[in-house]
């Protein structure tokens, strides 16, 4: 018979109480097990590391060291880490027993219930071993490596609690750069980046001066067509990297992917704490982004008018006020098109408020077709829209108008039964020169909507143009 088929596997017995010990020794040997006990934490952290056993009994509450702050302890050691733990005690109440499965137990059984006990011991298959190494992953005797350890675990909760409070940014280039202000507190590192899943930019905190920062971040990320946006500091020049690749974790919530986060660490990183920051930040950012993403998908709800997919009023209203400020400090010219669907009332009558929702949803189409990227289109309301030229004095504004007045009325609507809608629309332009001081955006929109029903009053389908104002003194 060989000696592995006979081996009995080892019990770790910690109890401060010499009769509790001496009575679960007796069940234990004679359920086959070797037993070796422990008056205390400390002593039992000691044995393990010395000759792990196969699994650890021990007592919840004890002086000094609890049954807690060892399941703890031994989690942390690499020799120690894998070993099935069982908690011990006499009370029942929940909070004792989520204490005790957060610490990292295996099973939490009465003391009064030995029967139950072995059970557990006999069906607790022990995981791979892991052999002793002579080393640990923390310095020093048990108090010690506790106290590190809860160190370790308050550095940890602090990083994790300046990385939840960033929910109260509202914007992700915000939120960069909180998140940047954290780590570079923390981390030695030449690059930070994060992406996000269905963004098209990538944030980068960095010295701009370094070439190759760009390609390493695209490398480490996997997105050579993401486009950078840097945030960049006084920080120093990093130099070279260091011989360690970048340290890249995904950024989840649940089973949602919602982006990736990145670091390449300088010469003067410290590892650990590089992948202790790595891990807390992956971790906690799921749910920062999963909130930036709702408020950035209410803030565009809020913004879009449901049916045309456009700008809405009041934020076209926002826009057009910071346009009107920037081109008034810069002597820009600004030009606002008020625009009407004609005879619209007949469509809705003739062929139903369907296909006069279709007329609009056409008319949209035409206007983000005609425009440029610069400009600013909206649904004014009903079935007016306005559009705002950025830096467009009148002639400009004349030719874009009729640009937009021939892609409407090329532009049919089919209705049902295959009835083809003929569409046009009247259009309002009134201009500001950027010499003229006094733009009001109410006076702006009053001229375009007089010259609107110019246009509407002339026969419709034609492009009118407000008077020019007369040049401020």
């Amino acid at each position: 018979m060989s000696s592995e088929s006979v081996r009995m596997r080892t019990v770790l017995l910690v109890d401060d109480s010499p009769a509790a010990r001496r009575a679960l020794s007796e069940h234990l040997e004679a359920n086959e097990f070797v037993v070796t006990t422990a008056a205390s934490a400390e002593d039992a952290f000691e044995l393990a590391l010395a000759t792990p056993p196969d699994i650890v009994v021990t007592d919840l509450w004890m002086p000094g060291m609890s049954g807690v702050q060892l399941c703890r302890l031994l989690r942390a050691e690499r020799s120690t880490s894998s070993i099935p733990i069982l908690l011990l005690t006499a009370s029942e109440d929940r909070r004792t027993r989520f204490w005790a499965r957060c610490a990292g137990a295996d099973a939490y059984v009465h003391k009064g219930k030995i029967h139950e006990l072995i059970e557990r011991i006999q069906q607790a298959v022990p995981r791979p071993e892991i052999a002793p190494t002579g080393m640990s992953q923390l310095r020093g005797g048990a108090n010690e490596r506790l106290a590190q350890l809860l160190d370790t675990a308050l550095f940890e909760s602090v990083i994790a609690g300046s990385l939840r409070a960033l929910t109260q940014h509202d914007s992700e280039s915000d939120l960069f750069r909180a998140l940047a202000t954290t780590a570079s507190d923390v981390l030695e590192y030449r690059w930070l980046a994060l992406v996000r899943e269905g963004r098209g930019a990538m944030c980068i905190h960095a010295n701009q001066a370094e070439p190759a920062i760009l390609a390493e971040a695209k490398e480490a990320l996997r997105c050579p067509d993401r486009t950078p946006s840097f945030l960049c500091d006084d920080r120093p020049h990093q130099g070279p990297p260091s011989q360690t690749q970048a340290v890249t974790h995904e950024i989840r919530l649940g089973d949602k992917l919602l982006g990736h986060l990145a670091m390449s660490p300088s010469r003067r990183s410290r590892p650990e704490d590089d992948r202790l920051f790595m891990e807390v930040a992956a971790r906690e950012l799921g749910a920062v982004l999963h909130t930036l993403s709702l408020v950035e998908d209410a803030r565009r709800l809020a913004a879009t008018d449901t049916l045309t997919g456009l700008m809405n009023r009041r934020a076209f209203v926002d826009s057009i006020r910071r346009e009107i400020s920037r081109c008034t400090r810069h002597s820009f010219s600004l030009s606002l098109l008020l625009l009407d669907v004609d005879h619209f009332k007949r469509v809705n009558d003739t062929h139903g408020h369907g296909a006069g929702d279709q007329v609009l949803v056409t008319v949209a189409r035409a206007l983000e077709r005609s425009t440029r990227t610069s400009d600013i289109v909206a649904r004014w309301g009903g079935e007016e829209f306005v559009v705002a030229l950025i830096q467009s004095g009148e002639a400009g504004a004349r030719i874009a108008a009729e640009r937009i007045r021939r892609a409407i009325a090329t532009a049919p609507t089919q209705a049902d039964g295959g009835v083809v809608i003929d569409i046009s629309a009247s259009i309002g332009v009134a201009s500001v020169d950027g010499l003229d001081k006094g733009c009001d955006l109410d006076d702006l929109v009053r001229r375009a909507d007089e010259a609107m029903y110019t246009a509407k009053q002339r026969g419709r389908n034609r492009v009118e143009i407000a008077p020019a104002l007369r040049p401020a003194t």
